[in-house]
């Protein structure tokens, strides 16, 4: 048995499905399936109950997980403390723009890594162990806990504008906040790439969008409106306890959150 025969089974239990385990990963499925085989057949038990709908952990399998987890965090521990490895952080553009100040983030100890990313991509490199914590305003199919709830609003350097800014990316919360909130036959709807663009022509007065306060916090934004609305963002963190409470301590200290 193999670290990485671990970590494939760890993914499989909390995807629920060898496919989407194989997606995850960046696997074939056909390899997925063929090393869970292999790890029954060496530890002579049935893991999963396999279903049309995915896969389900059977008693043997649930106690492997247990044993899996406690292996592979002890492990990744150990690499860190000798090796002096930092605790890699993958996130998406908003949450680091608005959370992971690299002024901060550099001096902090122990030491971070920040990696940004979407979050299909983060969700592989997490599954791969190419970082140790992911954090994403979407819903992932990993085994993920609400970090905190993000306060949003309309953001625009005018009271009266009737273009709408959205992000191109069909699954980003604040294009369906804000799609759920206007009337697509009295707004002109643009669609931006990225944020920094899109917080440029808020600037400029070209349009307003849905975005978190903390955007409007920032020094160099103060002079746009903001307006809350009462829905929230949650957003999410995936990774083990101790990793999650690095990261929570952070932003305790760095942001004043949670």
């Amino acid at each position: 048995m193999e670290l990485n025969d671990l970590t494939i089974f760890q993914c499989v239990a909390t995807a629920g499905s060898m496919s989407e385990a194989a997606r995850i990963m960046g696997y074939a499925q056909s390899n997925i399936t063929e090393r869970i085989r292999l790890l029954e057949e060496e530890l002579t038990v049935r893991l999963f109950e396999r279903t049309n709908r995915g896969v389900i952990l059977l008693p043997e399998g649930e106690k492997l997980l247990e044993y899996a987890t406690i292996i592979l965090i002890q492990i990744d521990e150990i690499q860190r403390h000798y090796k002096k490895i930092p605790l890699k952080i993958g996130c998406t553009q908003t949450i680091a723009l608005n959370y992971f100040e690299l002024t901060k983030v550099i001096p902090y100890q122990p030491a971070i890594e920040l990696i940004i990313e979407g979050t299909d991509r983060l969700e592989k490199m997490y599954a791969s162990k190419e970082i140790d914590v992911l954090i994403t305003n979407k819903r992932t199919s990993l085994d993920s806990n609400v970090l905190f709830y993000e306060e949003v609003g309309r953001l625009s350097a005018s009271d009266i504008q009737d273009v709408c800014l959205i992000s191109r990316d069909k699954e980003c919360p604040y294009r369906k906040m804000m799609l759920s909130l206007i009337n697509p036959q009295t707004c002109k709807i643009v669609e931006v790439d990225s944020i920094y663009l899109m917080i440029d022509l808020i600037k400029k007065g070209v349009g307003w969008s849905i975005l978190p306060k903390r955007f409007f916090l920032e020094k160099q934004n103060q002079s746009l409106l903001f307006a809350p609305i009462e829905q929230q963002v949650p957003i999410y963190i995936v990774g083990n306890q101790k990793d999650r409470q690095h990261v929570r301590l952070f932003l305790e200290q760095s942001n004043d959150l949670i």
